[in-house]
């Protein structure tokens, strides 16, 4: 298996080295333990203090106190076809960098596309745009790894054509069947027989379908234009608050990045003074 590297760097002083270290390895736990079970996919994640501090070949999520476009993160791809993200700052950063970090990993290029009977009647056969955080992006809907929110994703069977008891169509199980999106979630898709680019998008549990138009020229990938046309969508579901359950978790473990987990800084202060004992005992000659 092919092993894929992603770079997470802050640009902003409001996310520091410290709080991205923290989040990179609640991601890089999300990847090896949850992500590869249903992908297949071997990868790191691992934090560096500013660009030029990472090595070729890895693939950057970039933090910053705001980006060119009206959302939480994007996907874009360099002018040799390496992918990149940008996110912007916000309480939530890390579901935003966790979100652009999976979607990243399980589909590089931004223009894997899955073949499946619409949600929209009448369509017949489409081509969904593989992007496996959209339909369950909410904030109500993550879930966290060492008390670090992160996103829920769907799972290779979300593209059944049925559903089967015992599936799993999403990690933490917050979709219940192939191609359900959840409140604040949003899907895309390609109609073939126009090639036009179509999106629902559900808000307060009601759908709302959107024809974006033939696919012209003007962007680099397909997932740079879905994002491009679910931008204000995008953000205020990536904005939104936390379950209550999901929020006392977070602060129970000190969840969001600037937040001091005192489990964590019990056992950090045990091994300094495990260490200063070490160091202090008598040399043996």
């Amino acid at each position: 298996m092919l092993s894929r590297q992603v770079a997470i760097v802050s640009q902003t002083e409001r996310a520091p080295f410290s709080q991205v270290a923290k989040v990179s390895a609640a991601i890089q736990k999300q990847v090896s333990r949850d992500l590869t079970r249903y992908w297949s996919i071997d990868a790191t994640v691992d934090a560096f203090e500013k660009l030029s501090d990472v090595p070729l070949g890895y693939w950057q999520v970039i933090i910053r106190d705001s980006i060119p476009f009206d959302a939480q993160g994007i996907h874009l791809n360099r002018r040799n076809g390496q992918p990149y993200a940008l996110v912007a700052y916000s309480d939530e950063w890390s579901l935003t960098v966790s979100h652009e970090s999976l979607e990243m990993l399980v589909d590089p290029s931004g223009n894997r596309v899955a073949a499946g009977n619409s949600i929209k009647s009448g369509q017949g056969r489409v081509q969904y745009v593989v992007e496996v955080c959209d339909p369950c992006e909410d904030t109500e809907f993550a879930y966290t790894v060492n008390g670090i929110v992160v996103s829920d994703f769907y799972t290779p069977a979300f593209f059944d054509p049925v559903g089967g008891a015992g599936k799993v169509y999403s990690f933490n199980g917050s979709i219940q069947q192939p191609r359900q999106v959840l409140n604040g979630g949003y899907l895309s898709w390609i109609d073939p027989k126009d090639n036009h680019l179509w999106q629902v998008f559900v808000q307060n549990n009601k759908a709302e379908y959107v024809d974006q138009g033939d696919i012209t020229g003007g962007f680099s990938t397909l997932r740079e234009l879905c994002d491009i046309k679910s931008a204000e969508f995008r953000k205020s579901a990536l904005l939104g608050t936390p379950s209550k359950k999901l929020l006392r978790a977070s602060m129970s473990a000190g969840g969001r990045p600037g937040v001091v987990d005192e489990a964590t800084e019990a056992e950090a202060k045990y091994l300094e003074a495990e260490i200063e004992r070490v160091i202090a005992r008598p040399a043996k000659g």
